[in-house]
């Protein structure tokens, strides 16, 4: 159990700062619902895994060794939830309180548009983006977004505390329209505690 909570907490910190970028950032949710294929690489990790979203609800979800790991994530209640589906269980947390991630919420954006270029056959406006926060957090890169404020791509650095990290991400065979909503809620039967934030200190 204690190793299987430890790899949904490396999943749970990559995830959400590539799908803070949307929400959190300067763009806000997509206007459209759509699922997609996603690469997402923060630092020297990288991960394959499937995007379902609608406005501010996201479900992510990737297979690592056999295991699925899925993550669903509520950008305007600043909420996740950590599925395991072997044991129907689901592990809530406060997305405001995961080191790293909190501070996402705190910045101030800015963002530039720039040229349209095609991202994995899709057409989207590039931008320059810049969040800064009081005591000295920024993220700056770009962000590629499309005409349902969809963002099919994002290449941004990170710096905290004197580190910089450097999130990326793209999405592959977009999908715009309806999706199922069931697939962003915890289903039901599901056995609901709080995930224990000690484990993301571990990770740090």
């Amino acid at each position: 159990m204690a190793a299987r909570l430890v790899a949904l907490v490396l999943a749970l910190l990559a995830v959400v700062p590539a799908a803070a970028a949307q929400g959190i950032g300067p763009f806000g949710p997509p206007d459209a619902a759509y699922s997609a294929d996603a690469t997402v690489t923060l630092g020297r990790r990288s991960y394959e895994m499937r995007v379902v979203a609608s406005g501010p609800l996201e479900r992510r979800e990737m297979v690592t060794r056999g295991i699925r790991r899925i993550v669903l994530i509520d950008q305007r209640s600043r909420r996740a939830s950590l599925l395991l589906p072997d044991q129907r269980v689901a592990m809530d947390a406060d997305i405001s309180l995961v080191p790293g991630v909190g501070e996402l919420f705190r910045l101030r954006w800015t963002k530039r548009p720039l040229g349209m270029e095609q991202v994995a056959g899709v057409r989207a406006r590039k931008h320059r983006v810049d969040g800064t926060s009081g005591r000295g957090d920024r993220v700056t890169g770009h962000a590629w977004v499309t005409g349902d404020n969809i963002m099919v791509r994002a290449d941004l650095e990170v710096r905290r505390e004197g580190k910089v990290t450097r999130v990326r991400q793209e999405l592959h065979n977009l999908r715009v329209g309806a999706i199922d909503r069931a697939l962003l809620t915890v289903p039901a039967g599901y056995r609901r505690m709080p995930l224990p934030m000690n484990l993301f200190n571990r990770q740090r």
